[in-house]
């Protein structure tokens, strides 16, 4: 085995840890939405905590990997590179601005209970925010395996971002309680 066949395959287990890590965020955050008392709450907000643990390193590892594989390929000139970049801070900068502030703002209200906790629970942003983020990595896993023209990176994150709020409409249609 070479040196570059371990590292791809290192790129691919940190893409497949980061897709647990939104299936975690993803749960977490449809069940905590739903909880009714303050102990409900916690429960769904510690298991939430497990996400972050997972996606932060797995992140991490995949830019590695992937600049050490982009330069080892010589495809650092390659639309699929900077298309894949863009990808990867924007899902950074939404998990950032919004999962951050509205996932710490629940975990002060759970002591409060009550309305405050209602009101934080039902919070449209986070069901949104991890749904856009997973189809928006979905379309960096889609340039990397076509490794399309720059354009097209910019389409296939426009759709990501498209079936994101797509599959947000439930969550948007649905009434606060």
């Amino acid at each position: 085995m070479s040196l570059y066949t371990f590292v791809l395959f290192i790129h691919v287990a940190s893409a497949l840890l980061l897709f647990i890590a939104f299936s975690i965020e993803w749960a977490a955050v449809t069940y905590l939405r739903e909880s009714t008392t303050p102990e409900e709450a916690q429960l769904w907000l510690r298991f939430g905590r497990f996400a972050p643990v997972f996606n932060g390193p797995a992140l991490a590892v995949l830019i590695l990997t992937g600049g050490y594989l982009a330069s080892v390929l010589g495809a650092m000139k390659f639309g699929w590179i900077p298309g894949s970049l863009i990808g990867i801070v924007v899902v950074m900068l939404l998990g950032i601005v919004i999962n951050m502030p509205k996932m710490r703002a629940i975990r002060l209200a759970i002591p409060k209970g009550g309305a405050a906790l209602s009101a934080a629970l039902q919070n449209k942003s986070l069901p949104v925010s991890v749904r856009i983020r997973t189809f928006l990595a979905l379309s960096i896993v889609f340039m990397m395996a076509t490794k399309v023209k720059f354009e097209h990176c910019l389409l296939a994150l426009l759709s990501g971002l498209i079936l994101g709020l797509l599959f947000s409409l439930p969550v948007l249609r649905r009434k606060s309680a």
